[in-house]
């Protein structure tokens, strides 16, 4: 096994966002705007934002993660006009800390925009990470660590996970036996052939007499 992988569910992800929600409240922690690190964390800050009846919503864009599980240096941002949140209580929302670094990064930024009070929160904490956010729904340790295949990265990775694998031509099964052996991913709830041959229309994978190829 190269490292261990592992596909989340909408169910998983709307219990996660859940119990962020509720941490928020119960601490007595109200915001007025919601921050969403693009690009992981846009889709459980819409989430937050809906479940906490919060209508301003901003987008921050961070880059870190490259090639699946491997890093491009250090975390940059990306800015692309500053959010309307001066004096008012924010929340910074991610999907994962993994090393932390986007998180403190955008962290930084929103503090120098003034804002009466900041707090983080993402879906899953890995315990190595340099930033603990004060919201989180699960913590992993390192033993526990998994590449996470969130929906909206699927592709992506499947994409790139399949190219550092798949040596020769190879059918649906094979491709899935393939990931399942070098990443214990398991596809009991997905349809694989769906996404491979999403991946053929994208011009991702070539599609020869039922076998995949790069």
């Amino acid at each position: 096994m190269q490292f261990r992988a592992k596909l989340v569910s909408w169910a998983e992800i709307e219990k996660w966002c859940r119990n962020i929600g509720k941490q928020a409240i119960k601490s007595g922690f109200i915001p007025e705007a919601i921050i969403g690190l693009s690009r992981g964390g846009l889709v459980p800050a819409r989430m937050l934002s809906d479940r906490m009846w919060i209508k301003d919503l901003y987008a921050v864009k961070t880059e870190h993660w490259g090639f699946t599980a491997s890093r491009d240096g250090k975390a940059v941002l990306k800015k692309q006009g500053d959010p309307d949140i001066k004096g008012k209580r924010v929340l910074v929302v991610d999907d994962i800390t993994d090393t932390g670094e986007s998180m403190k990064l955008a962290f930084d930024y929103v503090k120098s925009l003034s804002p009466a009070e900041i707090r983080t929160s993402t879906m899953l904490h890995i315990t190595r990470s340099s930033f603990k956010p004060d919201y989180y729904s699960e913590e992993i340790n390192e033993e526990k660590w998994a590449w996470f295949i969130f929906p909206w990265n699927v592709y992506e990775d499947l994409d790139n996970l399949i190219g550092r694998s798949m040596m020769v031509p190879s059918t649906a099964s094979e491709i899935e036996k393939i990931l399942t052996d070098d990443y214990g991913l398991s596809f009991v709830d997905v349809d694989l052939s769906m996404l491979l041959n999403d991946l053929v229309d994208s011009g991702r994978l070539k599609l020869e007499k039922g076998k995949y190829s790069k």
